[in-house]
């Protein structure tokens, strides 16, 4: 199952928007490789799920589809705004399409989206849940809470996003009135309760996408596992280890530990170095 969290924050350039997501997929199994967050087709967008990946997965690829398939919506003509609207209407038409259920059960889909972007418009950050309301049997949108000026949604299996959510709460109890910012609380809440491995429903190293004011995101690989030293843990995109010779398309890598990006080299000579010595070299500077 699993467990994304969604948040705000402001650096010392201006504000951004972060997407944790554990990896896990299960359904008489456990499998720690599995995507979930995405982005659309359009660079000023990211969506993320929990549930059933049996709606899951065919909804998010119904949306790539349809943003990619229409220029205004891909080239980010349409705002932000609009097109989640329109995606929602989208979502909710698609559901005419299911049919011969084994069950009446299985009619219902069993999700809820992140769907998160930065609106041209209203120059700014926007982040909502997708919910299906059973009695109205829609997809509705609802919006992310504030926190000291900036946004927090957490979705995913009870337990975790119980622990997740009470955590960052605690930590704003530590300070008083507005002296306590968001920063990187939920990535610190999220990080403990995943390496706990007090949760079944959630595993896997974690995944981290970024959207800037610019309307552009990124993925970042993250160094995983926490319990390995050092020198032995590996880079994970999106919930798959790199190979060995495979190699990002920027140098920044996340290490959730130290809730810190490091700049990690690349270049042919250095990835010879690491395989002969088993040594990582990161050299150290703080997220900006």
């Amino acid at each position: 199952m699993t467990v994304v969290v969604s948040w705000t924050r402001k650096t010392n350039s201006g504000r951004e928007l972060w997407v944790m997501s554990d990896s896990r997929l299960s359904g008489g199994k456990c499998w720690d490789y599995g995507p979930k967050v995405f982005g659309i087709g359009r660079t000023d967008a990211v969506m993320a799920f929990a549930g059933d990946t049996a709606w899951s997965y065919p909804l998010i690829a119904q949306v790539i589809s349809y943003v990619e398939s229409f220029v205004n919506l891909r080239e980010r003509v349409i705002d932000f705004i609009d097109a989640r609207d329109k995606i929602i209407r989208m979502l909710n038409d698609s559901l005419s399409f299911v049919s011969d259920a084994a069950d009446p059960s299985l009619e219902v889909p069993d999700c809820v989206f992140i769907f998160a972007g930065y609106s041209a418009r209203k120059q700014n950050f926007i982040i909502n849940r997708i919910v299906f309301h059973a009695m109205r049997k829609r997809f509705e949108i609802r919006s992310a809470k504030k926190v000291n000026g900036e946004l927090l949604a957490v979705i995913g299996d009870k337990g975790p996003v119980s622990e997740v959510t009470r955590r960052i709460f605690e930590s704003e109890k530590k300070h008083t009135g507005s002296e306590f910012k968001l920063d990187m609380a939920p990535s610190e809440a999220f990080f403990d309760v995943l390496s706990s491995k007090k949760f079944r429903e959630i595993g896997g190293a974690p995944q981290l996408t970024k959207l800037y004011q610019s309307m552009n995101q990124r993925h970042f690989g993250v160094y995983w596992p926490p319990e390995l030293p050092f020198e032995e843990q590996k880079i994970y995109l999106r919930g798959r280890e790199l190979g060995k010779f495979e190699v990002l398309d920027h140098p920044w890598v996340f290490d959730p530990s130290a809730g810190k990006l490091y700049w990690h080299d690349f270049s042919p000579d250095e990835m010879r170095a690491k395989t002969s010595s088993e040594n990582k070299v990161k050299q150290c500077l703080l997220v900006k």
